[in-house]
């Protein structure tokens, strides 16, 4: 044990997490070295370790110049006029692509990363919802901004045992020390003139113009299958996404349809959806996209050949299909 590690075991005694992170980050020790020299488990080593990371007392981001100047990241950047593209390294989960739980987790973790290099002071972020973002939430390292503002682009359903609706922009608005403007109001509701009704409302009103304010927008990609969780959270019955699929429908962004080429898909049910319109999301300068998974393939070619995608955030099977996937004519 070196000088320097003996003198801060000393000096973080009063603070665990502080110590642990300082063995680990500063002086380069494995988090089994650091559970040793501790006296404590790996599992508490880690514990202190995601700790830190949630309180900003260690800052992880990625290198956005190497993440998007790879030559596929290149390659589809070109191909689809985007932005920029980020594409999350499969490393030692080559072979757990469709694990939808590892997933989320992955995409959540980088597009917290992303996002926390991204946002700026002033900005309006237009936010979907949904357990990827949640966990994203929760991950995301917090920032210190001036004058931010979260805003929910699809009214609120019913909590989840995994996730909130709410909770969700709040958490992101703590983490960018800004504020929450959170849609008071069902995703769906019962009859199209109802959601006229709601929409006049003056508070309601002033919470749908605030949208069109939004410089960056945040969601994931959600594809018109029964898996959906749409239909687990019941915005939708299994019949009206059957409805959706025959009508050509391959993808959805916050409760809005869309074709294999990105163009609108349109039902009954439209008229009682209260969130952000595709024409409204398109014309957002910032269009951030969290895209995984061998079954969101369609769902993610249509989102980007509809303009509604700026900057994209995939993982390497998506990568792959988007390198080499001839566009539909």
């Amino acid at each position: 044990m070196t000088d320097a590690v003996l003198r801060n075991v000393s000096a973080f005694n009063s603070d665990p997490v502080l110590h642990a992170t300082w063995l680990y980050y500063q002086e380069g020790l494995s988090q089994t070295e650091v559970a040793k020299l501790m006296g404590i488990s790996r599992v508490t080593v880690v514990k202190y370790l995601q700790t830190a990371r949630e309180k900003g007392l260690v800052q992880i981001s990625l290198d956005l110049n190497t993440f998007s100047s790879i030559e596929t990241s290149l390659l589809i950047k070109d191909k689809f006029n985007l932005e920029r593209v980020i594409i999350v390294p499969d490393g030692e989960h080559a072979d757990q692509r469709e694990d939808s739980k590892l997933m989320r987790e992955r995409l959540a973790r980088a597009g917290g990363m992303y996002l926390n290099q991204v946002v700026e002071d002033s900005d309006v972020l237009g936010v979907a919802w949904g357990r990827t973002i949640h966990q994203m939430s929760h991950l995301m390292t917090p920032k210190s901004c001036k004058d931010v503002t979260v805003m929910q682009m699809l009214g609120s359903m019913p909590a989840q045992p995994d996730f909130t609706t709410i909770e969700s922009s709040s958490q992101l608005a703590h983490r960018l020390s800004g504020r929450v403007i959170s849609l008071h109001v069902p995703a769906v509701v019962s009859s199209s003139r109802l959601a006229m009704e709601l929409q006049a409302e003056p508070i309601i009103r002033a919470n749908f113009d605030a949208l069109t304010r939004c410089n960056k927008a945040l969601f994931v990609v959600g594809n018109a299958l029964e898996e959906n969780p749409l239909i687990r959270v019941g915005v939708l019955s299994k019949k009206e996404m059957q409805n959706y699929r025959e009508l050509g429908a391959v993808g959805v962004i916050c409760g809005r349809f869309y074709d294999k080429f990105g163009q609108p898909v349109v039902a009954e049910i439209d008229l009682r959806i209260l969130g952000i319109s595709l024409a409204q999301l398109r014309q957002v300068e910032r269009r951030i996209f969290l895209a995984g998974g061998k079954r969101n393939y369609e769902a993610t070619l249509g989102a980007i050949l509809g303009g509604y995608v700026s900057d994209l955030i995939i993982d390497e099977g998506t990568a792959e299909f988007l390198a080499t996937v001839d566009v539909p004519k």
